[in-house]
């Protein structure tokens, strides 16, 4: 089981650590662009005049390709105020059916992107911007990200559903699933 933990924890995390490199990337690229915007012509700084779109490529990469590592490692954001104090069996259900949500709803995305960009590729469609960048590369683009998130759920919930323990390659939050005992707190 661990060969296979780690090779999937390898297919997610280089997404995510892509996607992180692409925010650094984007805070410069947006800053030299409005910088030249403003000062440009006394500086003699050329600007770009795609950032909108540029920019927004970037953050469909850099959100939807983070989506698959940040479940591995129990980082997506979740209202947990009843479950510290649930029985361990409907704890473990109520994880199993999220995950088995997510993993229908990434899944059903997915598709419908994929979908989306086989049309796409077939009709030529390209975006009304200054580039006139073909439809398709920012669609395949989202369709990654959605599989590989679909992918990571539907791991997870099978390595949840056979009591599984998936190491992952960087440690998970802090938090507990147990509120503290009265005697602890304070």
């Amino acid at each position: 089981m661990r060969p296979f933990a780690r090779a999937v924890d390898r297919l997610f995390a280089w997404p995510a650590y892509l996607a992180g490199a692409l925010y650094v990337g984007l805070a410069f690229f947006v800053t030299y662009d409005a910088l030249a915007r403003k000062w440009g012509g006394y500086l003699g700084l050329p600007t770009t005049r795609v950032t909108d779109e540029i920019s927004g490529y970037m953050l469909a990469l850099a959100a939807t390709w983070g989506f698959a590592y940040a479940l591995r490692v129990d980082a997506h954001v979740r209202v947990d105020v009843l479950f510290p104090y649930l029985a361990p069996r409907v704890r473990f259900a109520v994880d199993f059916i999220a995950l088995g949500l997510m993993a229908l709803f990434a899944s059903i995305v997915s598709w419908k992107i994929w979908t989306l960009v086989i049309d796409s590729l077939e009709s030529d469609v390209r975006s009304s911007t200054y580039m006139l960048t073909p439809l398709y590369i920012p669609q395949g683009i989202l369709g990654v990200g959605f599989s590989l998130l679909a992918l990571a759920a539907i791991v997870t919930a099978v390595a949840t559903l056979a009591g599984w323990k998936l190491p992952t390659i960087a440690p998970a939050l802090e938090r507990s699933a147990v509120p503290p005992a009265p005697h602890e707190a304070g």
